[in-house]
């Protein structure tokens, strides 16, 4: 059985950041020592090991033109010549201010910092260049800045991007001497305090998600021992082709639109259908949603699997939310820009897609008497997760839980809210996003908190299993899929977590050159082709169990099972039930984030009751306010 590793990018900059390794990491610490006690001693080493994660969470080696690095430690500051800091990392020669600083630091410390000053990062800089230029970009410069300062004492938000962007242009890769004499500011300043607070968080975080696999691993093995695996008598594999051939089809849909004149905009797009051949009765249906940035074809191995069981795979092309708003390398996960109406279209996109292709059923040979379109399941990867969550019952929350977990300033490891919070712009309406075809969803790295939040989550009444990767840092493993698992109250509920995956493992997107390849291991996280047969088989088994109403599933949905194909270096863990007493007995106390997050601020006004299901006006009303800033273009119906 493979330990419970923790490797990816929050690793990368959390160890160098906290001077310590995640307890799951299967790299070896390149420098670890332990935390001196005194406040100062903390605030010196943080200096030193910290600002690695400034620099290690853009992947590059910063800046122009910087003579020394200005600590301020409160009472007093040190100066360190940046030639003093590169005859350091180069001979281990002590001169200037770094003699003051060597004795606050130790002899742990000062080699953690020779280590650190010796680092370089390969990065490409367009990649760096549109992610820093991106909202989320933007957002962790300013952040930054505030501990990162210029000589004046200004924010360092411009400095460090132009900085990383001339760093980056460099073809070897830069070491962070190189960073520091591209600075363009005669001195840097760095707030000590501000950095170890930075540092706090980011640590506990990281603990309490490591906590947190521990829990899930226990309650894995518990429920193990309590129901061994037995064996399947009679049953395909679900991990292997099963006996159907697969037809494969591609149909134009177009979902127009009305402008203020009433003329129809066309918004056509692809659907992928893969049909079963063979079956004597109508199939039930799976709709897979791509996530943002994403396709149909790179879930088209979900459609080919599915279809070869006896199931129909429709995979429909989200319009504005899809490849073509894809603005760099980092496979459109961290830089796409969206509009908030796309919360609305995307579930609006299935159900219209599921009332059309009922429609074409009665006139195309093909398609008469094979689906089932009123035995729905969505299975969706992060955005199409949380699309799948809102058909199967989940209510869209941009209320005072979500305008308040949205304002608030504490760092976290957690891209999504970036996305999640563009929501905020939607007009204060209650959506009903429901589809009552859906029978059952499942959500792989979703999108949930805050913008379903506990009320919107609880409100399914399907058959749900969430997957997870547990060092995603795009979509929390903890904020946005094992929490919101608690609060589920579903007839049937199902967590699967891969370890040490990350975000985008599910989705089949090729890459293309060195750079790509790097970027998507990161948001990937190890073996992404095991965490994809680890999505399909258990995903089948749970179609066919909650969609297709095959009890002899049972067998594969149990964490007996999931433990018997788990393999390294990515360990699958299942359980049914999770309670938030096993989580803090894990982390030995109160969790840093809330198992349930209170509302402590209330908005002014109430929300506009009503439903936007029903036709194409509704978004197209909400598209109008967006543009107007107008809330008396959306009324309720």
């Amino acid at each position: 059985m493979a330990q419970l590793p923790g490797t990816g990018p929050v690793e990368t900059f959390v160890e160098a950041f906290t001077g310590q390794q995640s307890r799951f990491s299967l790299r070896k610490a390149s420098c670890k020592a332990s935390i001196p006690a005194s406040p100062l001693q903390r605030s010196l080493l943080a200096i030193a090991s910290g600002f690695t994660l400034i620099l290690s969470t853009w992947l590059t080696c910063p800046a122009h033109s910087a003579e020394k690095v200005i600590v301020n430690l409160g009472n007093f500051e040190i100066a360190l010549a940046v030639d003093d800091l590169e005859t350091y990392a180069n001979t281990g020669e002590v001169r200037g201010g770094l003699k003051l600083y060597s004795r606050f630091l130790g002899e742990t410390g000062m080699a953690e910092l020779r280590q650190f000053l010796q680092r370089r990062f390969e990065v490409d800089p367009v990649v760096i260049s549109q992610l820093l230029y991106s909202s989320l970009g933007e957002e962790t410069l300013r952040r930054l800045g505030a501990v990162v300062r210029t000589d004046t004492r200004q924010n360092g938000f411009s400095a460090i991007r132009a900085a990383a962007i001339l760093a980056a242009n460099e073809p070897a890769g830069l070491p962070i001497i190189g960073w520091l004499r591209q600075y363009p500011s005669h001195s840097i300043r760095l707030n000590a305090q501000q950095l170890l607070e930075l540092r706090q968080q980011f640590s506990t975080q990281i603990d309490y998600r490591d906590a947190v696999v521990q829990a899930i691993n226990a309650a894995a093995a518990a429920e193990a021992a309590a129901s061994p695996l037995p064996t399947p008598i009679g049953l395909p594999d679900p991990g292997l082709p099963g006996p159907y051939r697969v037809i494969s089809r591609t149909l134009e849909f177009s979902r127009d639109r009305q402008t203020l004149l009433g003329d129809r905009i066309p918004r056509p797009f692809r659907v992928l259908l893969r049909l079963p051949d063979g079956l004597a009765q109508p199939a039930p249906v799976v709709v897979i949603s791509h996530g943002l940035g994403s396709t149909p074809e790179a879930f088209a191995y979900l459609g080919d699997h599915f279809a070869s069981h006896g199931l129909v795979a429709i995979l429909p092309q989200h319009i504005g939310s899809d490849e073509s708003r894809r603005t760099s390398a980092l496979a459109g996960v961290l830089t796409s820009p969206v509009t908030p109406v796309e919360f609305v279209d995307r579930p609006l996109d299935i159900s219209y897609v599921l009332d059309t292709l009922g429609e074409l059923a009665s006139a195309d040979a093909g398609l008469t008497g094979r689906m089932d379109l009123q035995r729905v399941a969505v299975l969706g990867h992060s955005f199409g997760g949380y699309t799948a969550l809102a058909l199967a019952g989940a209510s869209l929350n941009t209320g005072d839980l979500f305008q308040q977990e949205c304002a608030r300033p504490q760092a976290r490891l957690d891209v999504s809210l970036v996305l999640q919070c563009s929501a905020s712009r939607l007009p204060p309406y209650t959506y009903t996003l429901r589809d009552p075809r859906v029978q059952a969803a499942i959500a792989v790295s979703p999108l949930t908190n805050p913008v379903f939040g506990p009320e919107g989550l609880g409100q399914i009444q399907v058959p749900v299993m969430m997957m997870s990767g547990s060092n995603d840092f795009i979509a929390s493993a903890v904020e946005q899929q094992i929490h919101p698992f608690l609060w589920l109250d579903a007839p049937a509920q199902y967590l699967a977590v891969m370890v040490p995956s990350s975000h985008t493992f599910a989705d089949n997107t090729p890459s293309s050159g060195a750079t790509l390849d790097t970027v998507s291991l990161l948001l990937s996280g190890p073996s992404p082709r095991l965490g994809q047969e680890y999505v399909r088989e258990m995903s089948l088994a749970f179609l066919q169990r909650h969609l297709n109403n095959q009890s002899a599933y049972d067998v594969f949905l149990t964490a007996a099972y999931a433990e018997s194909i788990s393999e390294e270096p990515l360990d699958l863990r299942l359980v049914r039930s999770l309670s938030p007493e096993q989580l803090e007995q894990a982390f030995g106390g109160p969790p840093p984030i809330p198992f349930v997050p209170e509302v402590t601020t209330r908005l002014p006004g109430d929300r506009l009751e009503g439903s936007v299901r029903g036709d194409e006006g509704d978004t197209e009303r909400l598209r109008r306010w967006e543009m107007r800033g107008d809330r008396q273009a959306l009324t309720p119906r």
